[in-house]
């Protein structure tokens, strides 16, 4: 599956990662989003004929709860993924398109950003080393170590940025330097001013990381609704820096770079 990355125009460390679809025929360029449980469309001249089957609620990172209708659409096309029903998200607020873990959890995933790619069933040879934990809307959390530190993240490629919770940047400041300030926007629609960090590179996986930039919000808010409370969200400044594998049937995973 070809991956497009479309560099953030104020800061290029910061980027969406894209798929190009064809659903019921029609093009759509999605936002591939492992930090969403479920598919998202807008609501277009083809969504917006579909009848409601439920109703999706969750929570944004800056505050507040999103609530959409559920539609089911037909045809989905992906390069070689093929699904012909699926139940998704419409935004009526003309929020991001994006491809979730409904679809991508199915997969055995191999994302290979480096490379602008991403492989279903790949490297079936290979036996990922590590046991993967999942929350029960799809999340994927890993653990990010540093000497003497260890943070519970999630692994978003929904995310631009990789987001450090505010109470562990201001409880570990040794991991991190404050370069000045950005505006950030949530899976709402909402922006707000967040200090722009240096953080210190993590070892992920057996891998160690270099260090980049992150962003700091406030997340307890979000993580008072989840099982598992995170204390990094990691976008793009850290998932780029390696080629990722993810049996999600087999619940594995393992850096393979």
């Amino acid at each position: 599956m070809p991956l497009i990355i479309e560099l953030d125009p104020d800061d290029p460390d910061f980027a969406a990662i894209l798929v190009d679809a064809s659903i019921a025929g029609r093009p759509y360029r999605l936002l591939l989003d492992t930090g969403a449980a479920r598919t998202q469309l807008h609501a277009d001249e083809y969504t917006s004929t579909l009848p409601p089957v439920s109703e999706d609620a969750s929570s944004a990172s800056f505050g507040g709860r999103i609530s959409e209708p559920i539609v089911t659409i037909t045809d989905l096309v992906i390069g070689s993924l093929q699904l012909a029903t699926l139940d998704v998200t419409r935004s009526e607020r003309g929020l991001g398109q994006v491809l979730g873990m409904d679809v991508l959890g199915r997969y055995r995933c191999h994302f290979r950003l480096k490379d602008g790619v991403m492989e279903l069933n790949a490297l079936q040879g290979i036996q990922a080393a590590n046991e993967l934990m999942r929350g029960p809307r799809g999340h994927i959390y890993v653990d990010a170590h540093w000497p003497s530190v260890t943070a519970q993240a999630c692994w978003d490629t929904g995310a631009g940025a990789t987001v450090v919770d505010r109470a562990f940047w201001l409880s570990h400041p040794e991991l991190f330097e404050q370069v000045g300030v950005t505006v950030g926007t949530d899976a709402n629609g909402d922006q707000a001013e967040t200090p722009l960090l240096l953080m210190d590179g993590p070892v992920i996986g057996q891998h160690t990381f270099s260090g980049h930039k992150a962003v700091a919000v406030d997340l307890a808010q979000v993580n008072a609704t989840l099982e598992n409370p995170m204390d990094l969200i990691l976008g793009y400044p850290t998932i780029r820096q390696a080629d990722w594998l993810f049996d999600f049937p087999a619940a594995r995973w393992a850096v393979t770079s």
